[in-house]
């Protein structure tokens, strides 16, 4: 072992030293270390080497003695095979093997942490810099990270999960309140075309939610005087045109100030995010502990690194990186996306997951995808529809949604002006297992009206 690479890392090698002695005193821990370390978690190269050798031979399910594991580390190398005899003199037992694995994470963790401090202060380009820091939160952000159990362990968490009522977030409208389930991790993907009130929708919704969570909404169209503008006009009943040409009476006035106490309660915050890449983003969310971020809108986002493929692959790539962030930190992000053009003017359908624009990718990232859409693009009048496209956990819908526009506003009430679809059971609700008492039908054997009605039970 290099005296100069130990007197480096210090103390924080005595801990991948005792896993390694662990995994030389006792060839039954070897799994437990394989299924919870990886090469880059040893900060010593004898340790890497050893732990390579243990891996190659126990993916081949071969004796994992001390001798034939030297051997494969480094044939005929006398000074692997002393430090090895040395791990299995200083390893005291391997029995806390689980704990010394622990303290390898956390000391690796800190050491690549702080080795990007440098990289930090060497920077040329602020995008660099973004890049780094996210780097650092990706790694702090696998810590403590338990990803695998057995049935029992299952079985225990399913229990506890009874036990905690479910925090769904709320959406301003009643129906989907009741019956949308988003909960931590999830991407929402609102869809519109130019126009729809995708923005305005947003907002309300954002609006709602920031009553109990901590939302941030990146806008990368609209400035946030403008965004706060339409807020305001929504919260208050004043027409948005009037705020915007400063022709206010004293009512408008009086309107104004009389919704300000409501709007500060609000934990929202409007991020100009005009330029913002990716990682500058999920860097910023981060950093301001948001619960729920919407990103006003994905396709105008700039991709971490600019010219890998074609718009397409960026696109994907944006997409990837916010459902990731969404599902590795538990933050629901809600994107908003455009959708293609149709090929004629005026009279419109329903919109398809296909209609996404720029990349498929945003349709297999999202856990739940919503179209606000209306029937004439040539009238700003013509009635607004809300469709639930996908929805993972739940029902499918299509209904009226009430837009003052004027006032940027949406009324809470959702209307089921149109045939709401079905959910599709599966085929093996044509089979029954085994009769229940007095004649109870089984679950999947219940059917949904609508996606307001909920099963008897």
């Amino acid at each position: 072992m290099d005296s100069a690479e130990t007197a480096a890392y210090g103390r924080n090698i005595w801990a991948e030293q005792s896993v390694v002695g662990s995994m030389l005193i006792d060839a039954r821990v070897v799994g437990l270390v394989m299924a919870s370390l990886t090469e880059t978690d040893f900060l010593l190269e004898a340790d890497r080497r050893l732990f390579r050798a243990f891996q190659t031979r126990f993916a081949k399910d071969q004796t994992l003695d001390p001798v034939l594991i030297c051997q494969e580390a480094g044939p005929g190398d006398e000074t692997l095979r002393t430090y090895a005899l040395q791990l299995l003199d200083t390893t005291p037992t391997a029995a806390n093997v689980e704990e010394y694995i622990e303290l390898v994470r956390e000391n690796t963790r800190m050491t690549k942490g702080r080795s990007l401090g440098p990289e930090i202060a060497a920077s040329l380009t602020e995008e660099e810099m973004c890049r780094l820091f996210q780097q650092g939160l990706e790694l702090f952000s696998d810590r403590g990270r338990d990803d695998e159990a057995d049935m029992a362990k299952a079985a225990l968490e399913f229990n506890d999960f009874l036990d905690h009522t479910p925090d769904y977030l709320p959406w301003g409208f009643p129906l989907l309140d009741e019956n949308l389930d988003v909960s931590p991790g999830m991407l929402v993907v609102l869809g519109g075309r130019p126009s729809d009130g995708k923005t305005a929708l947003a907002l309300h919704m954002a609006y709602a939610q920031a009553e109990q969570k901590n939302v941030g909404y990146f806008t990368l169209e609209d400035d946030r005087n403008t965004l706060f503008s339409r807020l305001k006009a929504s919260v208050s009943g004043v027409p948005l045109r009037n705020i915007l040409r400063r022709k206010l009476n004293e009512r408008d006035y009086k309107l104004l100030a009389d919704g300000n106490d409501e709007i500060v309660k609000r934990k929202l915050t409007i991020i100009d995010a005009a330029g913002m890449t990716v990682n500058d983003i999920i860097t910023r969310t981060h950093a301001k502990k948001f619960d729920v971020i919407y990103v006003d809108y994905l396709q105008m986002v700039r991709p971490a690194i600019r010219g890998r493929g074609t718009r397409q692959d960026e696109v994907a790539d944006i997409s990837r990186s916010l459902a990731d962030m969404a599902r590795n930190s538990g933050i629901v992000v809600v994107a908003l996306a455009q959708l293609s053009r149709p090929a004629q003017k005026g009279k419109r359908e329903a919109p398809l997951m296909a209609d996404l624009k720029e990349s498929g990718q945003i349709e297999q990232d999202a856990n739940v995808i919503l179209f606000v859409w209306r029937e004439d693009e040539t009238s700003s009048k013509t009635p607004r529809h809300l469709t639930l496209a996908k929805n993972k956990l739940g029902l499918l819908g299509q209904w009226g949604i009430t837009f003052n526009g004027p006032t940027q506003k949406f009324l809470p009430e959702l209307t089921t002006d149109r045939p709401v679809a079905k959910r599709k059971e599966p085929e093996y609700k044509q089979q029954s297992f085994y009769p229940l008492p007095d004649g109870e039908p089984l679950p999947w054997e219940e059917e949904y009206d609508h996606i307001g009605a909920a099963p008897n039970t």
